[in-house]
């Protein structure tokens, strides 16, 4: 044919008739640059396909009167968003102290300390009420159920801001510092700890949905795509 090659009509090539150029013989400099800006570039889309979510089941008490839904890191001089969707199952009677509370890593060692919910509260970036409203009678999809059991479903939708670094001052009047920062996300009821009305506290299941500022990971994973990088190119 017009390669040079006396090939039979029936036979078939093999590694042995052609010679192959290898990758490092063909691709020159400006090659394998142009193969790493291509890499660098699927760094920084594959991991924005989609924004980190937390789900889960909380059943506060008197003994637990908070309950953590996801810890998420900020990056330095951004603002983190969070949409939590909560399912009650059955009405939550008394909601006046039922919250969400947002903490800052530097707050976290006092709060874990605290020994009443009152408080850990006082320690929170952020104090959001939830209200429930109901959603009508429905499939009762909780572990244990049978497929024909129904239950009052109530729901409450919690959107916010997060700003990093966070305003006002830490302990002793310190400033802080502008760097990547760890916040803490929970539900609490505080009036579970002075009153004695668990058996009133339904269980609550949450959808969370948490961005890094324009981002959609944590910062403790924003390196993840540029290790990729490294690892496919060298």
């Amino acid at each position: 044919d017009g390669n040079g090659l006396d090939v039979h009509p029936y036979h078939s090539l093999t590694t042995t008739d052609i010679s192959l150029p290898t990758m490092t013989s063909s691709c020159s400099s400006s090659c394998r640059l142009m193969m790493l800006l291509s890499l660098l570039v699927a760094s920084i889309i594959i991991p924005h396909s989609e924004a980190k979510v937390s789900s889960g089941k909380v059943h506060l008490s008197g003994a637990q009167t908070e309950s953590t839904l996801v810890k998420f890191a900020v990056s330095p001089s951004s603002t983190g968003k969070i949409d939590v969707l909560l399912t009650s199952y059955g009405m939550y009677e008394n909601e006046l102290e039922l919250k969400m509370h947002i903490y800052a890593d530097e707050e976290w060692p006092a709060v874990k300390r605290a020994t009443l919910c009152s408080q850990k509260v006082s320690l929170a970036q952020k104090s959001l009420p939830i209200v429930f409203d109901y959603k009508g009678m429905m499939s009762d999809t909780r572990p244990g159920k049978k497929k024909t059991d129904r239950a009052e479903m109530y729901t409450s939708r919690i959107q916010t801001d997060i700003e990093n670094p966070p305003s006002g001052r830490i302990a002793q009047g310190k400033e802080r510092k502008d760097r990547s920062r760890y916040f803490y996300f929970l539900i609490d009821d505080c009036s579970l700890e002075r009153y004695n009305h668990d058996d009133k506290a339904p269980d609550i299941t949450f959808d969370a949905t948490i961005l890094n500022g324009s981002d959609h990971l944590p910062a403790d994973e924003a390196g993840i795509g540029f290790l990729l990088v490294l690892t496919l190119a060298f």
